[in-house]
């Protein structure tokens, strides 16, 4: 039982969320378009998601361990390896078996979108996995982790915003569309905001053990202020969108959330002792949450 709970704990649940963000936003819009719900498309997506996702997490828990980023001075989370949780033979079987099923649950999901007729786009689908799973093993293992060098912002803005939102739209309806891929940027905004926070936590540590993020390069002041860009741009994306495609004032609920990202905010700018970020990091997926939520429930109001 002990075991199990471990796993789960390395999984890191609260953060499997942000990874079917895109996915909960794209099935609203196609059922406010279609009026329709393709079951088997959604489950098997939100696996695909769910497993890199969980990818992601214990390959950063594994390469951080081995290039010691994680240790006793780290104020974050404990880790699994590093606090023995996990050994590190492990994780690399997990890292295996995770990175297979992210693959076969992505032939599934290819199979159910496609109906079985082979085409291009199922070529590129399928090297689009293999690139999703081979970016979140290198984010922090390998050589030249580019984690370590401040790209993570840039791969999360691309697999949990654009990718996201775009390529499950696409597996529902075949076709790509323009207007939302300003929701796709917001979504990417938002989710680089988590991390963001998890850098600014760490920025000391990181910065002692080579590890550069952007908060490293350009230091805690303008991290604060990159965060509030982050943070403020999708609001301003999201009213953007709602006015190319109205509908109805209920598009608009999302709005509501600028009063509780506002206070966050400030409290951000005002943050002197890192720990203190423990506490906005849930307050800030709360709000990416809601925010899918409640532009996905406008759609259908």
């Amino acid at each position: 039982m002990l075991e199990i709970y471990n796993w789960i704990y390395a999984f890191r649940l609260k953060t499997l969320p942000l990874s079917l963000s895109g996915l909960i936003l794209s099935t609203f819009i196609f059922f406010s378009k279609k009026n329709l719900f393709n079951r088997d498309i959604f489950i098997w997506s939100s696996f695909t998601s769910i497993f890199l996702q969980i990818l992601s997490n214990i390959a950063n828990d594994y390469g951080d361990c081995i290039k010691g980023t994680d240790n006793i001075t780290r104020i974050g989370p404990k880790r699994t390896i590093q606090s023995g949780i996990l050994s590190k033979k492990k994780i690399k079987l997990a890292l295996i078996i995770i990175s297979c099923l992210s693959f076969f649950s992505n032939i599934i999901l290819l199979f159910f979108s496609f109906n079985e007729k082979f085409s291009y786009r199922i070529l590129l689908f399928l090297i689009g996995i293999l690139l999703c799973i081979y970016s979140a093993i290198t984010y922090t293992i390998g050589k030249n982790p580019y984690g370590y060098k401040g790209l993570g912002d840039l791969s999360v803005f691309l697999f949990f915003g654009l990718i996201s939102l775009e390529g499950n739209y696409y597996l529902y309806n075949h076709f790509l569309n323009k207007e939302i891929l300003l929701l796709g940027i917001s979504l990417g905004f938002l989710t680089v905001s988590v991390l963001n926070i998890n850098n600014m936590r760490d920025i000391d540590n990181d910065n002692k053990n080579g590890k550069y993020t952007l908060p490293v390069r350009i230091g805690l002041k303008k991290a604060k202020i990159y965060h509030i860009f982050l943070m403020i741009v999708p609001f301003l994306l999201s009213i953007l969108y709602v006015f190319l495609t109205y509908k109805s004032i209920s598009q608009y609920l999302f709005i509501i959330l600028i009063i509780p990202t506002i206070r966050h905010l400030r409290i951000i700018l005002k943050i002197k002792n890192h720990k203190e970020f423990n506490y906005e990091f849930n307050i800030n997926i709360y709000i990416n949450i809601l925010y899918t939520f409640l532009m996905g429930v406008g759609h259908l109001l």
